[in-house]
Formats: C-alpha cells, sequence, structure tokens
C-alpha cells in the first residue's frame, strides 16, 4: 500500500488521482499523532509531498537528507530508483524559518515523518518530494500552493510509480540483537543506533560499523556498565561514521 502523507488540505487536493492514499497529517506536531493512526506495515510506502522554504520558489526536490533542527538526528530516505528530479536536504524546524541558506531547503513536517514511519518500513520504502513556495518572507495563499503542487503532478506520480516499483530489496537490519542490550540503551538510543544501522546499510558501511562495535567490545567498553556510557559509546558511534 501506498500512502501520499501531505501537511495541508490545498496540498491535498492537487492530488487527486495518484495511486494510493491520501492523508492529511497537519502541521508540525499534529503529523505524529496522525501517522500512529496509520496501520503501516513494513511492506508500505510512504510518500511525503509538501511545500518548504527555500532560494528557488516553484522549484521540486527529492529529499535524500532529512535534518531536524530540535533533534539533530539525520534521516536518509534510501533512493534506489532514478527519477531524474534534482536531490536536496531538508532541516526541519519547529519554527516557521524566515531566512533561508543557500543550497538548503526548510519545513516542518519532515523529520517528523521520517521519525514515525522508519520505525516499521524500511528507508527505501520512503520518499520525500518538496516544492519550494517561498524563501521565508512571502507566504502562499492556499490557492497558490495547491497550483504549486499541481505544476509538479507529473513529476510526484513518477516518483509515485518508481518508488512502489523498486520493493524494498535491501537488508537494513545486519547487527545482532545482544547489541542493544550490551550497550543499555534507552528507547530513544535504541532509535538512533537502528538510523545508523539503516544508514550503514544503505551506505554500504556495514562492515565499518561492525568492526567498530568489535573494536570497542576488545577495548572492553562494551558492555557498558550504565547507560550514561552507553550514551558516550553510542555518540563516538556516531561521530565517527557521519
Amino acid at each position: 500500500m501506498l500512502y501520499i502523507l501531505t501537511a495541508l488540505k490545498c496540498e491535498a487536493s492537487a492530488l487527486a488521482g495518484l495511486p494510493g492514499e491520501v492523508v492529511i497529517t497537519g502541521v508540525g506536531g499534529c503529523a505524529i499523532s496522525t501517522i500512529s493512526k496509520i496501520a503501516l506495515t513494513p511492506n508500505d510506502f510512504v510518500l511525503n509531498v509538501g511545500i518548504c522554504a527555500g532560494q528557488e520558489p516553484g522549484k521540486g526536490y527529492l529529499i535524500n537528507q532529512v535534518i531536524s533542527a530540535v533533534t539533530g538526528r539525520r534521516f536518509y530516505p534510501d533512493i534506489l530508483f532514478e527519477s531524474g528530479a534534482d536531490e536536496m536536504s531538508i532541516t526541519t524546524s519547529d519554527k516557521v524559518v524566515t531566512e533561508v541558506e543557500e543550497g538548503m531547503l526548510y519545513d516542518m513536517e519532515s523529520s517528523l515523518v521520517c521519525d514515525s514511519v522508519l520505525k516499521v518500513i524500511p528507508p527505501s520504502n520512503l520518499a520525500i518530494y518538496k516544492v519550494v513556495s517561498d524563501s521565508g518572507n512571502k507566504f502562499p495563499t492556499k490557492n497558490e500552493v495547491t497550483q504549486l503542487i499541481r505544476e509538479h503532478i507529473d513529476e510526484i506520480k513518477k516518483i509515485a510509480e518508481l518508488l512502489t516499483e523498486g520493493g524494498a530489496a535491501t537488508k537494513y537490519e545486519f547487527l545482532p540483537e545482544s547489541i542493544f542490550e550490551e550497550l543499555r540503551l534507552t528507547q530513544y538510543m535504541r532509535n538512533e543506533l537502528k538510523d545508523l544501522e539503516h544508514y550503514c546499510a544503505a551506505a554500504g558501511r556495514e562492515d565499518e560499523l561492525i568492526a567498530l562495535i568489535d573494536k570497542m567490545r576488545g577495548q572492553e567498553r562494551i558492555p557498558v556498565k550504565d547507560k550514561k556510557a552507553g550514551r558516550e559509546v553510542l555518540d563516538e558511534i556516531y561521530s565517527y561514521l557521519r
């Protein structure tokens, strides 16, 4: 099943006729509650479509990296298909952005979508397409938003078809379950390590992560004595791999 997630009703109104089910998540934190009510399975697909702030209004981008301005976490949709669309990173903020940096996009939902859906589906089953609506100083009307999305509908449809045709071909979980116990991770830290695991699988760096863990085990830093030590080890792993 393909779920097309969009924050605003005026965005969704331009998506009629696309394959899959269009779900209006609401803005910002509202998205988490809405997504939690979707009965996602590991075989489902998610396409997040919406507007964002950037330096080139009217331009559309396939998102290859999502950064949370609040937590610092990074997410990497694993784009296994060739769509021809330009790719860009996006930063999710909990506040309206009024100034944009060159080479960066901004919105209020992408990292929340990633954090929610990547607990269930693999990164190859997620795609994010954003259309620049403004540069932070002049916000579009509802009608203008609908028109912006409509102008990109062919590209969005193409991405939806390529996403669902590709399927989940990559195995993303390769770490032994025991490592989560050895590091005495909280649920939040467990999710962080899962993100790293998915990233390494997508980037072909599985051996690096396993070698690093084995090295720390040889140094008797793993297993850890408490959650604080687990936090320190996880931060070091994160710093090395990113």
